[in-house]
């Protein structure tokens, strides 16, 4: 169960969740973290050796151009080249391989100890515990035997602890052969190289993903840039035809309004109108009326 929520109340880690099943506590989405340990062997840890020589093999170029420098502005050309054909580059390669056995044997010496690994809401945190602390196994790694005092019942030693804050944050690499995340601040300085497990490689690239996925100020694989949805795209209006004369069906020709009908019921007749019986009626008495 790597990724748990931390309770303060219990101070130990839950299943995630919204409320501790323990002390029933509320727990927040920053509670969230990813915690595992390892052991881990300085002499087979090719980070161990990097981080003497990254700092070494530096100091060692700028002396051997001060040494040209000096022989050049002292003997000149005809220094430089009695220098270089010498004994500079022999002695050189000895002190160099005299330097590798030495450090060869100080890891050999400080024996193994254990990494508790933990990347939260503030950062990337190693912890470093020796399991059978000695004097000589501090001084090789330059802490104080003072500190075997603090060790706990079981004889475990906290030897010492590197963190490193998200917003410090510059520059990430992965190293997925070894399953290790290399963070550096600034960017081109390695600050802290943390080991993951088979278990927990997918989740912390999550985490990585999560919180600075979207910075544009630090220099990200593409297997924690956090891409962005799909927007939807809006549905354009549908594009109205403009009729023209030849697209208009023919219609047809309404017939001619034909005038209502005249009421005959009405009572008012038109002056010059007489009705039929009245015409009758005269023609009876004009009959009746012949000699």
């Amino acid at each position: 169960m790597p990724l748990t929520s931390y309770c303060k109340k219990c101070a130990c880690d839950m299943p995630v969740g919204d409320v501790c099943p323990q002390c029933g506590g509320k727990l927040p989405a920053s509670s969230v973290r990813l915690a595992w340990c390892i052991e881990h062997t300085p002499l087979r840890d090719w980070m161990c050796w990097n981080a003497v020589m990254r700092i070494a093999l530096p100091v060692l170029t700028l002396m051997l151009a001060m040494i040209f420098l000096l022989e050049l502005l002292l003997g000149g050309l005809t220094g430089v080249e009695r220098l270089l054909t010498g004994g500079l580059f022999p002695t050189l390669a000895g002190l160099a391989l005299g330097a590798l056995a030495l450090l060869l044997l100080i890891f050999m010496l400080q024996g193994d100890d254990l990494l508790d690994c933990v990347i939260d809401s503030a950062g990337l945190h190693v912890q470093q515990y020796l399991p059978q602390p000695t004097a000589l196994k501090l001084l090789l790694r330059l802490r104080s035997p003072q500190l075997l005092q603090q060790a706990d019942e079981s004889g475990l030693l906290l030897a010492g602890s590197r963190e490193i804050p998200w917003k410090e944050i510059r520059r990430v690499q992965l190293w997925p052969e070894k399953g290790i995340i290399l963070l550096y601040a600034p960017a081109w300085w390695q600050r802290l190289a943390i080991q993951c497990t088979r278990e927990t490689w997918l989740d912390a690239l999550g985490f990585i993903r999560d919180k600075i996925g979207k910075r544009k100020d630090v220099i990200l694989p593409p297997e924690c840039v956090q891409t962005a949805p799909p927007r939807p795209k809006k549905a354009k209006p549908a594009r109205t035809k403009q009729l023209t004369i030849d697209d208009v069906p023919p219609q047809p020709i309404p017939p001619e309004e034909v005038p209502p009908a005249p009421d005959w019921t009405q009572d008012e007749q038109p002056g010059d109108f007489t009705p039929l019986g009245d015409v009758l009626d005269e023609l009876r008495q004009g009959q009746d009326g012949q000699p």
